[in-house]
């Protein structure tokens, strides 16, 4: 379910659709022959923090992806880029960014995200 190979991320910039968020920016590809349903992607940069405020960002964002990931009705690669202000959120703020954001983007079949 991850992605792996800077192609794929590359094509997610180039041909798919970015909505921005206070605290991430979700990138978004449609394609319907992927054999897993969806593959995700995380991009963090050093400009975010050191090493363990990076990877506590990165758990808390496969959190919500485990979460919320069976109410997306979304084929395809997905892609999040903290921002910078990511370390200062809790749990709930990154995690009400992102309800708004996958319902901005329309992938969301439930409307028990908002």
């Amino acid at each position: 379910m991850r992605m792996k190979s800077r192609s794929e991320f590359l094509r997610v910039r180039n041909e798919g659709k970015t909505f921005s968020g206070k605290f991430v920016v979700l990138g978004i590809l449609a394609d319907q022959e992927m054999i897993p349903k969806m593959k995700l992607g995380i991009i963090l940069t050093r400009k975010i923090g050191n090493a363990v405020t990076r990877n506590r960002i990165r758990r808390r964002l496969r959190a919500i992806i485990n979460c919320w990931g069976d109410s997306l009705d979304f084929s395809g690669y997905l892609v999040m880029i903290p921002r910078y202000m990511a370390p200062s959120a809790t749990f709930q703020d990154l995690e009400s960014d992102w309800k708004k954001l996958v319902h901005r983007a329309g992938i969301v079949t439930e409307d028990r995200l908002i």
